[in-house]
């Protein structure tokens, strides 16, 4: 605005310091609010992503219950206890004799395995939807000793275990276990849902992307009380772990490398 000279300019320049004034304030009222606002926005944005999982797949709902923490045990605790190289000529219940009242065990000569110091926790067949994520931090804690692309980690079904309690092992893939592990990814990586045909044990495969709750991720497949579950880290180029459920044969000697003993 500008005001001519003559005798209205006195007025006229009134009139633009009070609008000048005004906008001043307006401006003054929008930065105090601000951090009003943010809250409310960020509100927003929260729906938004759970309107996204409400209409999302099964990855999305797993990964929402993740991230809220309803699929792991947070008062899980784990201990290191020393194993006899020996130990797979003892008889069962060593394994229970020697974790016991603890979250878990990490167990061997390096490690390799780690062992459930829950007494209900015998194999495959205690896992349900309540103790899902005390056997998911156990899947953790494996995944934390051996997580890269060269790694498995497994359990053996009922009937293919010399020790009944539960216990999951961490090791390096041999070249049967490569191998294996390229034939999932040309089947899995580009496919949704469970893939099956071809795979040891009558298996069934599916690509996780991240780091899913394993035993959750699993149970998506089906039953697994009479399974075997293993997990290949670092598939698909990095972007996840492959999950394999079989069933009535074990695959430990035929994937991994197993020193001798």
């Amino acid at each position: 605005l500008k005001c001519n000279s003559g005798p209205s300019a006195p007025v006229c320049f009134l009139l633009l310091s009070v609008a000048n004034s005004a906008i001043a304030m307006i401006f003054a009222v929008l930065i105090l609010a601000a951090p009003l606002l943010s809250p409310a926005f960020d509100a927003m944005q929260g729906l938004t992503v759970d309107d996204e999982c409400l209409a999302g797949d099964e990855q999305c709902g797993l990964n929402a219950l993740q991230l809220k923490g309803e699929v792991k045990d947070e008062n899980y605790e784990e201990v290191e206890v020393d194993l006899d190289e020996n130990w797979h000529s003892a008889p069962d219940g060593l394994l229970a004799k020697l974790c016991s009242g603890s979250g878990s065990c990490v167990m061997g000569r390096p490690p390799y395995m780690v062992v459930a110091g829950r007494a209900s926790a015998v194999g495959m067949e205690s896992i349900n939807g309540g103790n899902v994520g005390y056997f998911n931090s156990m899947a953790n804690s494996a995944w934390s000793h051996c997580g890269g692309s060269n790694c498995i980690l497994m359990t053996n079904p009922r009937g293919f275990r010399t020790q009944s309690r539960f216990h999951m092992h961490f090791r390096h893939l041999n070249g049967h276990g490569f191998h294996l592990k390229k034939q999932m990814e040309n089947k899995v990586c580009k496919s949704g849902g469970w893939q099956h045909g071809g795979f040891p044990c009558g298996g069934k495969a599916k690509f996780f992307r991240g780091h899913p709750g394993v035993f959750s991720a699993a149970m998506s497949s089906g039953g697994i009380g009479g399974a075997g579950v293993s997990v290949w880290p670092g598939a698909c180029g990095g972007g996840g772990a492959i999950i394999l459920v079989t069933y009535h044969c074990s695959i430990e000697h035929s994937v991994a490398i197993i020193p001798p003993h």
